[in-house]
């Protein structure tokens, strides 16, 4: 089974209650416990009109740091993609955004 699960809610769902998520107490300890998300994982997704979205994590990839042209520089950023309805739509989080 993976992290997440809940019968009671089908992807693309809206939370019903903050209660149905783990909310941790610490900045830390919230980026440990996305950074622990793998592949298939499910979790509320924070979408762009606030509210949260019941998903499931697609992939990972490193994306090109938008802006960054130094060629010397580590212009990657680990994302996380989320596939966040039944149609097959997906929201792709950046790090920095986690």
């Amino acid at each position: 089974q993976h992290k997440g699960f809940r019968r009671d809610y089908s992807i693309g769902e809206t939370i019903r209650s903050s209660s149905h998520m783990i909310i941790e107490p610490t900045s830390e300890q919230a980026i440990q416990a996305v950074s622990s998300l793998n592949k298939h994982d499910f979790a509320f997704v924070k979408r762009s009109d606030g509210s949260y979205s019941y998903a499931i994590l697609a992939y990972r990839s490193m994306e090109p740091i938008k802006g960054i042209k130094d060629a010397n520089s580590n212009n990657t950023e680990e994302c996380m993609v989320f596939v966040m309805s039944d149609a097959g739509s997906t929201k792709m989080i950046r790090k920095h955004h986690w």
